[in-house]
């Protein structure tokens, strides 16, 4: 079911303080920037190599980025994981009991912390950064 990894996903309390930092340390680039109102973030994605990093900075302290931040302060909040067949991955964790969020309009799906000893687990299909 799981793939390569292909997501690290880094919550932050400055966006352009922290791409500022990965690009100067790490010689990365800024692949794009957006802002998701329905989850309270703006972020930057940064490929490297078959994945990327991308840095989340809340914008609604309400939601689950927000909350993040204030409980847990800066750190890594999810990895992303290559998934062929998200669908019927989705399929088989729900038969096992597992808290699992995907939408039929979109090719991902979340797999809550609980399940997997606090790791938010993303299932996703590999970007391509051209």
């Amino acid at each position: 079911m799981l793939g390569d990894m292909v997501e690290l996903s880094v919550v932050v309390r400055d966006l352009d303080a922290a791409v500022e930092r990965y690009t100067r340390l790490f010689g990365l680039k800024v692949h794009r920037r957006a802002e998701s109102k329905e989850f309270g973030f703006k972020n930057a994605i940064l490929p490297t190599g078959i994945g990327h990093i991308e840095l989340l900075q809340p914008t609604d302290p309400t939601k689950a980025i927000g909350r993040f931040l204030a409980k847990h302060g800066e750190g890594v909040y999810l990895v992303g994981f290559e998934c062929k067949d998200i669908p019927g991955s989705v399929e088989r964790l729900k038969k096992q009991g597992v808290r699992v969020d995907h939408r039929a309009d979109k090719d991902i799906a979340w797999v809550h912390p609980q399940a997997a000893h606090g790791l938010f687990v993303e299932l996703r299909k590999r970007e391509t950064y051209a």
